[in-house]
């Protein structure tokens, strides 16, 4: 099954600036509902569970990040091994 390829190449630069926006969406609401139930369990007397919450939301910005970045390389210089004009058959 052939692809079609738009300015050479297989996925366009619009869909990683969208898979990169939508990921900074996610890691947002993530942010956002980690800080609730931290302060939700401080204020329930659960100060333990706190580290709990903040390991999970360390992580999960750290995937996020490494995502961001990932897509933002992908949308300045292509997908390497379908996309590299080097290999490209003349």
């Amino acid at each position: 099954m052939a692809y079609a390829r738009t300015e050479g190449r297989y996925v366009s630069r619009s869909t990683w600036s969208s898979l990169s926006y939508a990921t900074m969406q996610l890691m947002t609401t993530i942010t956002l509902v980690a800080l609730t139930a931290s302060l939700t369990a401080v204020s329930m007397g659960a100060a333990e569970d706190v580290v709990a919450v903040a390991l999970v939301a360390i992580a999960v910005i750290g995937l996020g990040l490494t995502l961001v970045r990932l897509f933002v390389t992908l949308e300045t210089s292509g997908i390497p091994l379908l996309e590299d004009d080097r290999t490209a058959a003349t």
